[in-house]
């Protein structure tokens, strides 16, 4: 393999991984006011942006303006109170305090009658057995909840890329299927009418441009993993 095409695969990798772990992570609880801090400095891998307008794609600016225009409203405010407020708006939409959205699982989206801890879950835990991993016990929502699928993909990329690094290519093909897989099997059949309920009940644009963000970056991640794979096919 040469060590520029490598470099360039790795680097891809590596950002998305830190996107689906950003991601995940803002599903998995509420926000603290270190998070906040350190979206607002703009360390954040979603908000390393130099200019929104040079994003190609519309739907995805728009979520990152969204985003980006509520982070620069706290300018002054008390993040405590934010912090407080961002907490409700979690509850309402993923706690089911309102009743919609729905449970955020794979398996309400997928199922007749929408119930959780369906079909779909255990689908998605063979997946997780396939790759060598089981969820995490401490994290007590089903295993197809948003915040496990998300960090399940951001742990695919991280196998892949040390695959890459150890120059493995048959181990990096391996995990790059697993997540061609699951982005077609799962992610991408539930996430868009999940964000849809989430963009019907949201009140603040913290979640809105989360729930854009995560849509549009599942949708773009699926169109692109062919190509990912069909590369590393080549090296």
């Amino acid at each position: 393999m040469g060590t520029e095409a490598i470099s360039q695969y790795l680097a891809a990798m590596n950002n998305r991984r830190a996107i689906y772990a950003f991601l995940s992570r803002i599903y998995e609880k509420e926000v603290t006011t270190d998070l906040l801090k350190e979206m607002i400095s703009g360390k954040s891998p979603i908000l390393r942006v130099e200019g929104l307008e040079e994003v190609p794609d519309e739907e995805l600016r728009e979520g990152l303006k969204k985003l980006s225009g509520y982070l620069k409203g706290l300018k002054g405010r008390d993040l405590e109170q934010a912090r407080l407020e961002l907490a409700v708006e979690y509850a309402n939409l993923f706690l089911g305090v309102k009743g919609k959205p729905p449970h955020p699982s794979e398996s309400v989206y997928r199922s007749k009658d929408r119930l959780i801890m369906q079909e779909p879950m255990d689908e998605v835990l063979h997946a997780y057995w396939d790759a060598g991993v089981d969820k995490e016990k401490k994290f007590k929502e089903p295993a197809d909840h948003i915040a496990v699928e998300l960090q399940f993909m951001a742990y695919l990329c991280r196998r892949t890329a040390e695959a890459l690094e150890k120059n493995k290519k048959d181990e990096a093909k391996k995990y790059l299927r697993m997540q061609k897989d699951f982005l077609r099997n799962h992610l991408s059949l539930w996430v868009p009418p999940f964000v849809k309920d989430i963009l019907e009940t949201a009140e603040v644009d913290f979640y809105k441009g989360v729930a854009i963000i995560t849509k549009r970056f599942v949708e773009l991640d699926n169109s692109m993993i062919d190509d990912l794979l069909g590369a590393v096919e080549e090296l």
